[in-house]
């Protein structure tokens, strides 16, 4: 069953601003979607053999306080 009336300048006046909000709303999840990515290869993570050592090696020389 087809529209009685497709008068399209009328639809396309009234589509107008939901479309646009939808295309809104894209462009702000695609600049969170690269704002994450940035974020989490941002390179904070030490260089191999610069890593700090595990409490156990650390604590491995220092005394044991006597209870």
């Amino acid at each position: 069953m087809s529209a009685p009336d497709t008068n399209t300048k009328t639809q396309k006046n009234e589509h107008r601003w939901p479309l646009m909000a939808i295309w809104g709303a894209l462009v702000v999840v695609a600049l969170l979607l690269v704002w994450w990515l940035v974020y989490a290869t941002n390179g904070e993570a030490p260089e191999p053999g610069q890593a700090a050592a595990p409490a156990a090696e650390a604590q491995e020389g220092a005394a044991t306080p006597a209870d």
